[in-house]
Formats: structure tokens, C-alpha cells, sequence
């Protein structure tokens, strides 16, 4: 392990990973054609990739949504934050917060487009293999969806010469589904090997692979093959982000909790009137610790201490939770429209008791009108809200649930989100002919 992450520092070192050109000249280094054509430097890579999304890239992927939809509160004044509360237009290209999670998701796309460019060339066991070209393609799916929940266009392909394609909404959901379709193929056709097992421990991929399938077909309007997929996912199995609390350590208790941070979860998880939590609702305890304590700005929000995944720096972070395969399931059944359906699966969540990770509502069943599409879909939006909290869905969830929202240009510290996409990063539009417009909200 200890030779692999070496092989990892050294490919690191040597290729671009952002859509931009970074040219990296270092005759001591070997050419990345000498790493990336072993199987122990792909091996590196995909260890690499997993630990770098999960220390560097999720911070971005959790902090920079959630303070545009008031899932933290901004305690100090610092530009990079102040803005991101704020939103409309006083939101700016160059936001060191807007470029960290556009950049970390690059590199870690490239890193993924790296294995999958080099996995075919290389003789090793079949297991390994599939196992390496299936995460591989799991991994970029990911990355192009945590981009597209955030911008209205992304790159599906990096260009080392910073003149990558932009491809829309529509068209990035489209490749994340046939990646992890493909994904799903190839290692139903040849198993993963306990070799790749070993390296990738605490990831169940064929299960991931399901969880994230239902999540991008919900996401692009594919409702029936969103329940279907959700229905083969496996509740009872756990795959995490690991952290040893030293070298790699959890990111939002680093940036929430640790040290007294500028950056704490909102009261109520941010929502305000008819989606504030109900009384006993176990999920407020699970996640919040309520303290005495305010925004110095910034509409005056109270803030709380966050528990749950981020009480530590080395507490463990779900990749997905089972209760947002049932909240898929009960949208998509909304949509369709089935509502009885629908209103089951959001009971499910409601009354959970017995979840894998402790997110548990306790609830009674809803009693909201069962024949409205719209109160119910304003119910899914609660829980996925509430179950969901601190994971960077609630961004795209806001968006895609209420649409019509009026967002002030002048920024607003209240609404539910304050932007509709984020505008490109500024070195991004310096460097790339071909990025598009920004959005105007």
C-alpha cells in the first residue's frame, strides 16, 4: 500500500486534471506513460482518487451549496463566504469557494478519465479489471454529477489543452446514467476480484452503482427506470468515506466543527414556515446540537453545533443514505403521478426506525392532503431536506422540486436558495475558449 500511494504522489504530480491547461515540467519525474501502464500505478490512482474526493473535494461539494441554501450559517464577514450567502449577482466569478469546487472535480474527473484511458492496455485478472473500469466509470459519473447539480453546463471529457467542451443538463445526465449502466455490465459480466476488493474496501460498487443510477435518472425525468433501479438497491449495506482522523480527516467536521469555525449548521436546518422539522422528529437530534449563538450578519440566524457524520475527524461519511432511495422512489412515484404510492414511501422515511446509519424521523404518518401533487412534492422536499442534511443535495433538490422560485438579483438572506447555477470560475473563462455564458441568477 505504502509503494501505491507513492505511484499516486508521482502521477499527481504529472498530469492536469482541471479543464484548463497546467503544464507540469519535472525531468526527474517518469513520464506519465511509465506510471499509468502498470497495473500497480492504476491500482495507486483509484486508491489516489477515492481518498482526494473524499478529504479535499467533498468539503466544496457540501460547504459551497449549502451556504447558497441555508444549510449554514456564515458567522464571520470573510469575502468568500459573505458572497456565497448573499447570491444574485453579488455572487462573482472569482469565488475562491465557486473555483474549489469546480477544480477539485475536474481533477478528480481526470483522474477517473486517466484509468479509464489506460485499464485496457494492462494485463491483469479479469476481477481487477472490470473492478478498476467500473469504479472508474462510477467515479466520473459522480464528479459529473456533483458538477451539474452546481453549473448549468459541465464538461463530460477534460482537454489537457484547456479547450474541453461543454455539454448541457440534459446531455451530462445522459452520459453519468450510460457510465454507470456500462459500469453495471461490466462487473455483472466479470465480478470484481478480491484483489480490487481489497484496495476499495469500503465501497459495496455494484450497490453504489444502483444508488447513484436511481439518483441521476430522477435527476434527467426517467421516473419508472429511477423506481426500478432504487428497488435494487440494498438498504442494509453501508459504503462509507473513510478517515484515520491524522492524514486523512473528515472535511466538514474540519470546516464546521473543528476549531471554533466561521461556518456552522443554520437552526432547523435552515428551513423556515411550513418546512421547519416537526416536534420529535429524531433526525433534529441526530444532526444538531443547539447552541446559544448567531450570525453576526447576514439576517442574525441562529446557528447550531453539527453532530451526526462530522463529530469527529475521523466519524465516517455515507456515500448515500437508504432513506434518499425512498424519497427517489416516492417523487418519482409523484411525478408520474401515482400519489398513493408516493405518500408510502415518504411514510417510510417518516416512520423510520431502523436505519443503518441512525437517520431516523420516528415519525407518524403524514397527514398532509394526499391528493396534491404539489403538497406532497413540498413534503418530499422537507425530508430530503431533513434526511439529506449537510450532503450537497439540496441545491439541485430546491431547483428541480421549486422551480418557479423568484430569486432576487440584489441577494437575499432568507429565500431558500439565492442562486438558480453558479457563473463559471474566472480562470476557467480566462483559459477555455469554448465555456458558455454565465447564468444571470
Amino acid at each position: 500500500m505504502k509503494k501505491l500511494i507513492k505511484i499516486f504522489i508521482v502521477v499527481t504530480g504529472i498530469l492536469s486534471f482541471t479543464a484548463c491547461e497546467t503544464n507540469f515540467n519535472n525531468v526527474n519525474q517518469p513520464a506519465e506513460d511509465q506510471v499509468l501502464t502498470t497495473k500497480a500505478g492504476l491500482l495507486a490512482e483509484s486508491v489516489g482518487m477515492t481518498e482526494h474526493f473524499a478529504t479535499s473535494t467533498l468539503s466544496p461539494v457540501v460547504e459551497i451549496p449549502g451556504l447558497t441554501t441555508r444549510e449554514f450559517g456564515d458567522l464571520l464577514t470573510f469575502v468568500t463566504p459573505s458572497e456565497l450567502v448573499a447570491g444574485g449577482t453579488m455572487l462573482n466569478s472569482d469565488n475562491a469557494g465557486v473555483t474549489r469546487l469546480w477544480s477539485r472535480l475536474l481533477r478528480d474527473k481526470g483522474m477517473a478519465e486517466s484509468i479509464l484511458a489506460n485499464v485496457d492496455n494492462i494485463d491483469m485478472e479479469p476481477g481487477t479489471k472490470s473492478g478498476l473500469s467500473a469504479y472508474a466509470k462510477w467515479f466520473k459519473a459522480i464528479t459529473l454529477g456533483y458538477l451539474i447539480q452546481n453549473f448549468e453546463q459541465a464538461p463530460i471529457n477534460n482537454d489537457l489543452n484547456g479547450n474541453a467542451i461543454f455539454n448541457t443538463r440534459a446531455e451530462v445526465l445522459a452520459e453519468c446514467i450510460n457510465l454507470l449502466e456500462s459500469a453495471k455490465t461490466e462487473i455483472a459480466t466479470t465480478p470484481i476480484s478480491d484483489e480490487f476488493s481489497s484496495y476499495i474496501p469500503n465501497i459495496d460498487l455494484p450497490n453504489v452503482i444502483n444508488a447513484f443510477l436511481a439518483r441521476y435518472n430522477l435527476f434527467a425525468g426517467n421516473y419508472t427506470a429511477a423506481i426500478t433501479v432504487a428497488n435494487a438497491v440494498d438498504l442494509t449495506s453501508m459504503s462509507e468515506w473513510t478517515y484515520d482522523g491524522t492524514v486523512a480527516r473528515n472535511p466538514v467536521y474540519d470546516f464546521a466543527v473543528f476549531n471554533n469555525p466561521d461556518t456552522k449548521p443554520q437552526d432547523n436546518f435552515g428551513l423556515t414556515g411550513s418546512y421547519i422539522p416537526e416536534v420529535g422528529d429524531g433526525r433534529i437530534s441526530f444532526y444538531l446540537s443547539p447552541v446559544d449563538e448567531f450570525e453576526t450578519d447576514f439576517g442574525l440566524h441562529g446557528v447550531d453545533n453539527a453532530l451526526g457524520f462530522f463529530t469527529s475527524a475521523s466519524t465516517s461519511i455515507p456515500v448515500f443514505l437508504p432513506g434518499e432511495m425512498l424519497l427517489i422512489k416516492a417523487e418519482a412515484y409523484a411525478r408520474i403521478p401515482d400519489l398513493p404510492n408516493a405518500v408510502i414511501n415518504i411514510n417510510l422515511v417518516r416512520e423510520k426506525t431502523d436505519d443503518v446509519y441512525g437517520v431516523n424521523a420516528g415519525l407518524g404518518a403524514w397527514t398532509g392532503d394526499v391528493n396534491s401533487q404539489s403538497d406532497i412534492l413540498n413534503e418530499i422536499f422537507k425530508n430530503r431536506s431533513i434526511e439529506l442534511f449537510m450532503s450537497g443535495m439540496r441545491f439541485e433538490d430546491s431547483r428541480r422540486i421549486h422551480p418557479n422560485l423568484v430569486i432576487p438579483a440584489g441577494g437575499d438572506y432568507f429565500i431558500e436558495r439565492n442562486r438558480n447555477y453558479y457563473p463559471y470560475p474566472f480562470d476557467e473563462r480566462e483559459n477555455n475558449p469554448n465555456i458558455p455564458a454565465d447564468p444571470s441568477i
